[in-house]
């Protein structure tokens, strides 16, 4: 059993999964992701063999990111209750950009190798992930990192992590162009169930 389980997610990898959702699945065009049930899913009975005593789930957005609103309900911190162990980490800022190009790139796929660019504008996200789960890992604080991304980036990561004795569970919203490198760095990769993830958008 693990005692010392927390969940990083890199914010624009999970943004860029809602968009395309919001873009191929009727049932969740004009929804937003509800983190509260997005927690209470990854940290269910499903699950249970991998959280037991599980810590957190950090949420790492860019600074001035402006599509939270439109695609993500975060917890009400305010409401008694309603927090769970959830945390949200603001680092660096957006790139500011071309917005015709973005408009573009919200109505089509362009091919693998121009997203890879793209994703490597903003590094602020990944270069703090990657402090805090080494930060924990030194301290003998982590014993297994859920870890939201698709960033081969993080490879290193995984492998320094796994020499300090954590384990590393990839999790995604679902399965679509995962880099199969970065799963094989991983101990365990999991999926929302097709029928169950309209039910984490409201």
């Amino acid at each position: 059993m693990f005692e010392k389980t927390y969940y990083f997610i890199d914010g624009s990898s999970l943004i860029a999964d809602i968009k395309y959702l919001q873009r191929t699945n009727e049932e969740i065009r004009n929804k937003k992701l509800s983190i509260s049930k997005f927690v209470k899913y990854f940290t269910g009975p499903q699950f249970r063999s991998l959280t037991s005593g599980w810590k957190r789930f950090t949420l790492y957005f860019v600074r001035n990111e402006d599509r939270i609103n439109d695609l993500i309900i975060l917890p009400n911190f305010t409401t008694p209750g309603e927090n769970e162990d959830i945390h949200v980490k603001y680092c660096g800022k957006r790139i500011r950009s071309n917005k015709s190009a973005y408009r573009w790139l919200e109505k089509n796929t362009p091919p693998k190798s121009i997203l890879e660019i793209l994703n490597k504008s903003e590094k602020a996200v990944d270069t703090q992930i990657c402090c805090d789960a080494l930060s924990l890992s030194c301290y003998d604080r982590l014993d297994r990192l859920f870890l939201y991304t698709n960033d081969f980036d993080y490879f290193p990561l995984c492998e320094e992590l796994k020499r300090n004795g954590s384990n590393i569970s990839l999790f995604r919203l679902q399965k679509r162009n995962i880099n199969k490198d970065l799963i094989e760095a991983c101990d365990t990769f999991s999926v929302v169930e097709p029928g169950r993830l309209k039910t984490l958008f409201v």
